[in-house]
């Protein structure tokens, strides 16, 4: 699902280094300049600043064969991957989050409005997300997220459960207490009508003690909307 966003990743950075043929060689002051240049998320921005010539070599043969399909590849603690992650479960996650189980239910051409203006722009980067929301199900793209992020390091598969849909800002503050605990933390929503009220939350399908909850979250406000 991600090997056309990775591919679409890699074609901007390598045009972005074309245009800056010096950059890993220059002082860290520099390449922040120079990295104004860069129209990417914040992710790969830092990525590209911690990174050295090296490195980047190395990664962008690994960005190579994942976008072939390659069998096999170890990515664990890469660090463009991490950045692929960290975007996933963060700015893209956000995104998915504004879209209500409805949407899925909607034409084609009702979800191409919905998802055009959620993303902007015409990029590779951005058609390739585009791609992703239009032609997957909630469900598939979590999954996929969160099988990427368990290659790279390791995540717990942490399920939030819901009587009916949780609201976007509310998912958004859950997201951000969870992310606290690994900026890789991915959880997933799903409503449960058996559940008589509050929120749930699994981590590896074990139901939290109060006190991980409360570092989750501000229980009590946020389960009592």
């Amino acid at each position: 699902m991600f090997k056309p966003f990775v591919a679409a990743s890699a074609q901007k950075i390598i045009g972005f280094l074309g245009k800056h043929e010096n950059f890993f060689e220059t002082k860290e002051a520099t390449r922040k300049e120079k990295i104004v240049d860069l129209k990417m998320p914040e992710a790969f921005i830092n990525y590209l600043l911690q990174s050295n010539e090296k490195e980047f070599i190395a990664d962008l043969k690994l960005m190579t064969s994942y976008a072939k399909g390659a069998k096999g590849i170890d990515l664990r603690k890469n660090k463009f991957f991490l950045a692929i992650v960290k975007f996933l479960t963060g700015d893209f996650a956000r995104k998915l989050d504004l879209l209500d189980n409805d949407f899925y239910l909607f034409s084609t051409d009702d979800r191409k409005l919905i998802v055009e203006k959620l993303l902007s722009g015409n990029s590779n980067l951005a058609s390739a997300l585009k791609n992703i929301l239009l032609t997957s199900t909630y469900q598939q793209i979590s999954s996929e997220i969160y099988e990427l992020s368990s290659k790279i390091q390791e995540s717990p598969y942490i399920l939030v459960q819901s009587p009916r849909e949780i609201q976007p800002e509310l998912k958004k503050e859950i997201r951000k207490k969870i992310k606290e605990e690994s900026p890789t933390n991915f959880p997933i929503f799903q409503i449960n009508q058996k559940l008589i009220g509050g929120i749930r939350i699994f981590k590896d399908g074990e139901s939290n003690d109060h006190s991980w909850l409360s570092r989750v979250l501000h229980y009590t406000s946020l389960t009592s909307a």
